[in-house]
């Protein structure tokens, strides 16, 4: 199946884009599913990609056994970085939209100097 897909080509314009995160390159995803990975390289940079990604980590259906653990976690950063990199969606069906991890995390450090 991998050589469907031009995987020296894909990894170099992902691993590109990814910039200073070039370290999360998703090599699982790579071995084990170059077809996500080519989806992913292909829609990086646009909220399709968010959307995607979110189709991964969070299934409707329940013939899906889910990914491998690692593989998830790929997945995982992968979403984590986009939005790090400033290439989220602004709308987010999480009902967290408009808050990043920076005001996350100084929330909940005024919550614990407040004694709560």
């Amino acid at each position: 199946m991998a050589a469907e897909y031009d995987i020296a080509a894909l990894k170099a314009s992902l691993v590109q884009q990814l910039g200073d995160e070039a370290a999360i390159y998703p090599v699982r995803i790579e071995q084990r599913f170059p077809r996500i990975l080519a989806r992913i390289v292909d829609l990086w940079g646009t909220s399709a990609c968010d959307n995607y990604l979110q189709s991964l980590m969070v299934s409707d259906r329940t013939d899906r056994q889910g990914f491998p653990a690692d593989v998830a976690t790929e997945i995982f950063r992968l979403s984590m970085a986009h939005g790090a990199l400033g290439l989220s969606s602004q709308t987010s069906a999480s009902g967290w939209a408009g808050l990043d991890d920076g005001e996350l995390y100084k929330k909940s450090i005024n919550r614990k100097d407040n004694g709560r």
